[in-house]
C-alpha cells in the first residue's frame, strides 16, 4: 500500500492517507496510543524508554544510535537532544572533524556574519550559516545557548505545540506505526518545506553548495521514498534524490527566473546521510507499519549564499 502525505492534517484536520489501512479498530474503552518496542508505561502511564536507552524520533534507541543522528561530532544527551563538544577559548568546533584549533584555519571566509547568522568552521574555513544550525538537531539558537526543543514521550512526535501519536495500538497487541504521520512529522509534509531534522546537516555546510559569486538564493528539494516490505518498520529502508534551484542577480540585472538543476554531488550525500541517520530510529519503532510506502518531496530553504569562501 502507499500513503499519500500531501493531504495530511497535522493540527485538528483529520489524516487522509489515501490507499493506507486504518488503524485496528478498538474495543470500547481501549487507548489507540502504544509504546513502541523497548518501552513501556510509567507510573502516570506515560510510555517510557528502558534504562539505557535513549529517546529520539518517536522511538527509544541505544546511545550508539542516537548519536549517529546527531552527527559525525556531537553527541545525544539522556533527554534526546544533541550537544557539540566543549571547545577550549583558542578552538571552534567543525561539526565533522569536532574541536578545531583556530590557527590551523585556511585564510578567506568572513570574519563575521549578519545578526541572523553565525561563524562557524566547515572543512578548517571560517563560515556564515543560519544562528539554529549552530546548533545541533534536537536543539535551537536561543542567544549563545543551543536549548532543547519540545520533547514527547517515546510513540509520539511534537506536532503544533502537543504530542501526535505515531504508535498506535494494532491486531493482537501488535504497535502499528503511521507512517504517513511520522513522515510528515519527521521529514516534513509532502509539498511543503521540511522539517529542521532533515534540514539542519545541510545548513551546516555552505561550501557544499558550490555557488556561483552571483547566486542570491537556494533551495534544495528532497524527495524521499520510503519502503516497508511486508509492512515490517524494522526493515524500511530509503531512497533519496536531490535537486535545487537558485536564483541570480547582480548590479547589472534583474534577478534571474528559478532554475532547477542535479544538487552537487557533496550536497546530495548529504541529503542522503540526513535522512539516513533518521531511519534507524524509525526502525527502532517496531512493529508493523500503515503502509508499505511513503513518497514526499520537501524543501530546504539553505539561502543566500552566505558562507562562502573568496
Amino acid at each position: 500500500m502507499r500513503c499519500a502525505v500531501a493531504l495530511l492534517g497535522i493540527g485538528a484536520a483529520p489524516a487522509l492517507l489515501a490507499g493506507c489501512r486504518d488503524p485496528t479498530p478498538r474495543a470500547a474503552g481501549a487507548a489507540l496510543a502504544a509504546c513502541p518496542r523497548d518501552a513501556r508505561p510509567d507510573d502516570r502511564g506515560r510510555c517510557a524508554c528502558v534504562p539505557g536507552d535513549v529517546p529520539l524520533l518517536g522511538a527509544c534507541v541505544p546511545a550508539p544510535v542516537a548519536d549517529g543522528y546527531c552527527g559525525p561530532v556531537a553527541k545525544a544527551t539522556t533527554s534526546g537532544g544533541c550537544a557539540f563538544p566543549v571547545c577550549p577559548a583558542d578552538e571552534a568546533v567543525d561539526v565533522d572533524v569536532g574541536c578545531t584549533p583556530l590557527p590551523a584555519l585556511l585564510n578567506g571566509g568572513p570574519l563575521s556574519c549578519a545578526s541572523s547568522t553565525s561563524l562557524a568552521v566547515e572543512d578548517q574555513r571560517r563560515v556564515c550559516i543560519p544562528a539554529d544550525a549552530a546548533c545541533p538537531r534536537g536543539t535551537y539558537a536561543d542567544g549563545a545557548l543551543c536549548t532543547h526543543g519540545p520533547s514527547c514521550p517515546p510513540g509520539s512526535l511534537p506536532a503544533a505545540g502537543a504530542c501526535r501519536p505515531v504508535v498506535l495500538r494494532g491486531e493482537h497487541g501488535v504497535p502499528l506505526i503511521d507512517l504517513g504521520v511520522w513522515s510528515a512529522l519527521a521529514l516534513g509534509v509532502d509539498g511543503g518545506r521540511a522539517s529542521s531534522d532533515l534540514c539542519r546537516p545541510l545548513e551546516a555546510h555552505p561550501l557544499a553548495l558550490g555557488l556561483a559569486p552571483a547566486a542570491s538564493a537556494v533551495v534544495l528539494r528532497v524527495h524521499v521514498t520510503l519502503s516497508a516490505p511486508d509492512d515490517d518498520v524494522t526493515r524500511v529502508s530509503a531512497e533519496v534524490s536531490a535537486s535545487m534551484s537558485l536564483s541570480a542577480s547582480t548590479s547589472a540585472q534583474p534577478p534571474a527566473a528559478s532554475v532547477e538543476t542535479p544538487a552537487p554531488s557533496p550536497l546530495a550525500m548529504l541529503a542522503e546521510r540526513a535522512v539516513a541517520s533518521m531511519i534507524e530510529p524509525l526502525r527502532g519503532l517496531g512493529g508493523e507499519t500503515t503502509c508499505t510506502r511513503v513518497d514526499v518531496d520537501v524543501q530546504c530553504q539553505l539561502g543566500e549564499g552566505a558562507g562562502r569562501s573568496p
